[in-house]
């Protein structure tokens, strides 16, 4: 990978922080030792903390992403399951990565030349409909909750299931509120366009879209429109531009879906299984839910929902949020893993994107939010 000079000054020098990852389930469900360089096909193993290192990536945020086959009754129990891979992740790997919850963890580790790893939980199903879980959580490290994944719940609507509460309901402004108290990062990706108006209206700190597109760029329901961009810009938050083909590209997603219908529906329901058999369902359902042959889309489509994005909520609000370690999930060609991120860099300087801007969206715009959402927290 050739990267050329000034861009590669760029990318050094910055703190690259990447606002969304999966890596988890794979240490979970296969066991993967991401302290090692996996080898095999490097569209199912993306990030190992070799490669983290090789692509200057420097902050990661791991989620906790509770598959529906283990709602209701398993959902809390499989969330602390991953949270426990987490920190046995950190232990099995002191000289290369580092616990962080904010920003000054991210430098400080970051300093020491150690990967800064934080923690998220992603689809609120995990806490149970309990307060105290959700506590729980941010004790043990969580600095975000995305509010849910692809199915509404007990108390949000999301963007690709039947509404129940026109965005939120009573519980719903509960949790919010006790997130700011507690310093954590609202993260609306995922949910509906009532409840991600809502989240800022209820916010009394910058909320976040870790992993989100441009609606107006691939007309999906989990992307945003332009004025939900603009809204989150305007309460100080940040949009994280996900990597993957069918939030990226219209043409892509148009041929996925024309091809394979929508797959991903019938992942909102969770099947009945006996409790004994679940382990091997999540790792099948892990290994073939984003899997095709289509082609992927070019490398320039990224950059294009980078810049329209810059464009409707400002440089201050745009970041990366890969959703890079799902195995096959497809991505625009030339990013096949966080070795290429270098790339990224090289694309926006290319397009006339000054250093200072560049530094904000490869990781300065989501340190800023850390700093906000606990200062917000503080002063309670």
């Amino acid at each position: 990978m050739s990267i050329p000079s000034e861009a590669a000054a760029v990318h050094r020098d910055a703190i690259v922080f990447d606002a969304h990852t999966d890596s988890l389930q794979r240490v979970l469900v296969s066991g993967d030792d991401l302290g090692q360089r996996t080898g095999g096909d490097p569209l199912v193993e993306r990030g190992d903390f070799p490669r983290f290192r090789e692509g200057g990536v420097n902050a990661q945020v791991f989620a906790v992403w509770v598959d529906t086959i283990f709602l209701p009754d398993h959902g809390v129990r499989r969330a602390f399951q991953q949270i426990d891979a987490f920190h046995r992740m950190l232990e099995a790997n002191p000289d290369a990565v580092a616990f962080a919850r904010g920003r000054d963890d991210v430098e400080a580790a970051v300093a020491g030349g150690k990967l800064a790893a934080l923690l998220s939980i992603e689809g609120g199903d995990a806490i149970g409909g309990d307060l105290g879980i959700l506590r729980i959580f941010h004790r043990l490290g969580a600095s975000s909750m995305t509010l849910c994944h692809s199915r509404s719940t007990d108390w949000v609507d999301s963007s690709t299931d039947e509404p129940r509460w026109n965005g939120l309901s009573g519980f719903g402004v509960e949790v919010l509120r006790e997130m700011n108290r507690l310093g954590m990062a609202i993260d609306v990706s995922h949910t509906s366009d009532a409840a991600v108006r809502q989240a800022i209206e209820v916010s009394r700190a910058p909320v976040i879209a870790s992993h989100s597109n441009c609606r107006a760029l691939c007309d999906h329901p989990r992307n945003l429109s332009d004025e939900l961009l603009a809204a989150i810009a305007e309460c100080g938050g940040v949009v994280g531009i996900n990597f993957y083909s069918g939030f990226l590209d219209q043409a892509y997603r148009d041929l996925f879906l024309e091809t394979y219908g929508d797959v991903f529906a019938g992942f909102n329901q969770p099947p009945t299984v006996p409790r004994e058999e679940l382990e091997d369902l999540a790792r099948e359902r892990l290994y073939q839910i984003g899997k095709d042959d289509l082609p992927r889309p070019p490398f320039e489509t990224l950059l294009d929902q980078i810049d329209h994005a810059v464009e409707h909520a400002g440089i201050d609000h745009v970041g990366l949020g890969g959703d890079l370690d799902l195995p096959h999930m497809s991505t625009p060609a030339g990013l096949d893993d966080v070795t290429a991120y270098p790339l990224i860099t090289a694309g926006l300087v290319d397009r006339g994107h000054s250093r200072e801007d560049v530094v904000k969206i490869l990781g300065e715009n989501f340190l800023r939010v850390l700093a906000d959402v606990q200062s917000a927290a503080e002063v309670s």
